[in-house]
């Protein structure tokens, strides 16, 4: 009797990090996060605007208190500080700073919007240079906890030279100016708390697209480099 054949791991690809993905518990985690970012914000700032001068960038600094917030409790759930929390620690941290320096609440707004020029900026020449965001993104949720599952992550991305994450990271690039252009026209011509509530849910939108793009186009991509049975 001969013994049976090892079998051979399935590569993981962005799509998979070592659980079934629920649709549900991203709903509950996208509602909770328009919440506390968008929802929360608004009506703090509409609740101080009245008691400080017209044009006052304090209850905007204020507002900014809930994403910090959010920040804070995830990293205490977690246990770890990521590449995505790099990220969202920037914008708080260009969001209090733009607050604090604009003359006014409709220049710190127009600040705001334009947070994301510079992201697409660094994102593209971290792409030019060879180091394209997103594979350090799903690098991160790929096979967490499983160096086996990283380890044939990253062969993937070596047979692949790197082209996948290459184009994905142009396409963030492309959504994010984009993104980036529709919050300016906002900042333009709505109200500050409005904009605040409107452009958390706009970008809200824009991310998920870009994710759930992101998920299908590599994992079609990577499949091509799943071991052979």
């Amino acid at each position: 009797m001969t013994d049976a054949a090892p079998e051979t791991p399935e590569l993981p690809t962005v799509g998979e990090a070592g659980a079934v993905f629920d649709p549900l518990h991203a709903a509950r985690s996208i509602g909770l996060s328009l919440f506390v970012n968008g929802v929360c914000p608004y009506l703090l700032y509409r609740v101080l605007a009245p008691h400080y001068p017209a044009g006052s960038v304090v209850p905007l600094v204020y507002a900014s208190i809930f994403p910090i917030l959010g920040l804070v409790l995830g990293h205490l759930r977690t246990r770890m500080i990521d590449f995505i929390a790099v990220i969202a620690l920037f914008e708080i941290s260009y969001n209090i700073v733009t607050a604090l320096a604009a003359p006014n609440v409709h220049w710190a707004i127009l600040l705001r919007s334009c947070e994301g020029y510079i992201v697409s900026t660094i994102f593209l020449g971290l792409t030019l240079l060879g180091h394209p965001p997103i594979f350090y993104i799903a690098r991160q949720f790929v096979g967490a906890g499983n160096p086996a599952l990283r380890a044939d992550f990253l062969t993937a991305h070596t047979l692949d030279k790197g082209r996948t994450f290459t184009i994905a990271s142009l396409v963030w690039v492309a959504g994010i100016l984009i993104q980036t252009s529709l919050n300016l026209t906002l900042a333009l011509t709505v109200t500050p708390a409005n904009y605040l509530l409107i452009a958390q849910f706009l970008n809200t939108g824009v991310n998920v697209a870009l994710v759930a793009w992101t998920i299908r186009f590599t994992t079609k991509r990577l499949e091509r480099y799943r071991p052979q049975v």
